[in-house]
């Protein structure tokens, strides 16, 4: 039996109840009714009659009174719902009631009568001249509760029909998205989870079809998550492998496939000390039954074995196969990372870093030794240059005579020591600027700027300086200022520029640590970088400096457009621990 013919004999089954309920009442209640209507008639005919025949004239006796009753009852008719029958002393008839002309013929069910009638009972009237007998009549009284009964009874048969009509539609118009949401199951059952259910008007289906779409939503990822993982198992570049209880290989990647040379076909079912060297088989064996406790190994290097007997570095790292329901260990996962690449880079990256230290390093003997040689430059030369421009001085200040050949060669001594005092202070200046040690770092760019501007009217040098640059050591100075240097030689010299902007500026990144970014861009004529990086060794020169603090040049430039300098370095402040 469907759904609606359920709600339908339900809905008719309590209706039924409520009817037969409600009839009981309503019978019960026109019964009383009925009953009382009776009663009270009769009670009333009774007085009536007993007024009448009681008068004064009816106690005259003799047939005189007997006939003048019969004429007033002839006169009277029926009184209520009763019949009247008058008799003499000879209980001969004399006269008796007409019938009732109220729907005179019909008549109610015996078995309706006999449940609605009251028990109806002849009340006698006893006179001088004879009595009267009254007889309560209630069939019409039924018969009017018999034909309420006929429309009350048709008009439940109708509101009983039309009702379960009406709840048999509103069930089949309710009812008619049943059939998307078993279509769409069935869709589902044959693996179609793009199948979604739109929304509906009633709460519950659309409750129902919520939950629909997003069970197949969820049903839609995990498969295509399980699918994600299938193929990242596939094209993953680390060799993964599953070996089951026996050790026996059960899954075999495309990537273990290129590691080690066996194809599936070749290792599959085969034990998976295959490739397991054997001064590796113990720590193999030891390892796998701390694995089969459920413990998780990561990242342990050890030695595996090609197809060719080469031996080659891997990073193992195995975890349980576990089944989710029972919880029961079906194998090994074992995921084997090529260490050879990765070795190669950490020797290659710890050679880097020795050779930026041992640059690093080189930098600070040649800064020392710039150093030295401009103080032995200061401190002996220019003072015996000094010396001996100041004796010539002195020379020609005693000859008077401008003609004099020891005036004029006194006046060439003193021309020629001038001369080489300002070559000495320029090349001193080159080997180490003075404004480092005496004015500091912002100073001294400033310093460099005002030369370059000097020695060449026609350049145009822009300098900002941005953030404390006073707060570093000697060899962060004395790099951040030959970039610089560097920068501006290269501009002033080969670019043919007009105009060169020099930015440097200092963020603090920590207590102990800062970045420093220097940009200098010139208006020239541009370089071809490759060209420029292999050949100019100034180039070469500042890019070590930089990377011997972890940081890098970028040359931005091509023919006619200028070009752009940027270094960008990490630095630790004056007084702080490198690390």
């Amino acid at each position: 039996m469907g759904i609606k013919l359920r709600v339908n004999a339900a809905i008719s089954f309590i209706t039924v109840i409520f009817l037969l309920v409600t009839a009981f009442i309503l019978f019960d209640d026109r019964r009383k009714s009925i009953k009382e209507e009776i009663d009270a008639g009769t009670k009333v005919t009774v007085q009536l009659l007993e007024s009448v025949a009681f008068s004064r004239r009816s106690y005259l006796g003799g047939a005189d009174a007997v006939d003048e009753l019969a004429e007033f009852l002839k006169r009277a008719g029926r009184v209520r719902a009763n019949e009247i029958r008058l008799y003499d002393q000879s209980d001969v008839l004399v006269y008796e009631s007409p019938p009732s002309v109220y729907k005179q013929g019909r008549w109610a069910p015996e078995w309706f009568s006999q449940l609605m009638a009251p028990g109806d009972r002849d009340f006698q009237l006893n006179m001088a001249s004879g009595y009267i007998v009254i007889t309560p009549d209630s069939s019409r009284s039924v018969l009017d509760a018999w034909d309420e009964l006929i429309r009350f009874g048709a008009m439940l048969l109708i509101f009983f029909v039309s009702l379960n009509l009406a709840i048999f539609a509103l069930l089949g118009r309710a009812m008619r998205p049943l059939k998307g949401i078993l279509s769409a199951m069935s869709l589902l059952e044959k693996g179609d989870l793009s199948t979604r259910l739109p929304d509906y008007r009633l709460p519950e289906f659309n409750a129902i079809a919520h939950t629909f779409n997003r069970m197949t939503t969820n049903l839609h990822e995990a498969l295509t998550q399980n699918a994600r993982l299938a193929l990242v198992a596939q094209q993953s570049s680390d060799a993964i492998l599953i070996s089951d209880l026996q050790t026996n290989v059960s899954f075999w990647n495309p990537s273990a496939e290129r590691l080690f040379g066996f194809s599936s076909n070749e290792i599959l079912g085969r034990p998976v000390t295959t490739i397991v060297p054997e001064e590796n088989l113990s720590t193999h064996d030891l390892i796998s039954d701390r694995v089969s406790e459920s413990r998780v190994i990561e990242h342990y290097e050890s030695h595996r074995i090609k197809k060719d007997g080469t031996i080659v570095d891997v990073e193992v790292s195995l975890a349980p196969l576990v089944d989710p329901e029972t919880n029961q260990l079906l194998g090994h996962i074992s995921v084997l990372r090529d260490m050879t690449d990765y070795k190669s880079r950490i020797s290659a990256e710890m050679q880097l870093q020795q050779n930026k230290r041992l640059t690093q390093l080189i930098q600070e003997k040649l800064e020392e030794e710039r150093k030295s040689i401009a103080r032995e430059l200061h401190d002996e030369m220019g003072q015996n240059v000094t010396a001996i421009k100041t004796i010539a001085t002195a020379i020609a200040n005693r000859d008077l005579d401008e003609k004099s050949i020891t005036r004029q060669n006194a006046l060439t001594i003193v021309e020629v020591t001038s001369r080489i005092y300002d070559m000495v202070h320029s090349i001193i200046r080159e080997l180490r600027p003075s404004a480092l040690d005496h004015l500091g770092l912002e100073d001294a760019l400033t310093e460099l700027c005002d030369r370059y501007r000097k020695s060449n009217p026609d350049l145009a040098v822009k300098l900002d300086l941005t953030g404390d640059l006073n707060c570093y050591d000697e060899y962060v100075n004395i790099t951040i200022y030959r970039v610089v240097q560097e920068c501006l030689t290269n501009a002033a010299k080969h670019a043919a520029a007009s105009s060169i902007k020099v930015s440097v500026v200092a963020e603090r990144e920590a207590s102990d640590l800062a970045r420093i970014l220097i940009r200098v861009q010139d208006d020239g004529l541009g370089l071809d970088v490759n060209l420029s990086e292999s050949r100019r060794f100034g180039l070469l020169g500042m890019r070590e400096r930089v990377q011997a603090f972890n940081g890098d040049i970028k040359i931005d430039s091509s023919r006619g457009s200028g070009t752009l300098i940027t270094a960008d370095m990490t630095v630790f402040l004056k007084g702080s621990n490198e690390s």
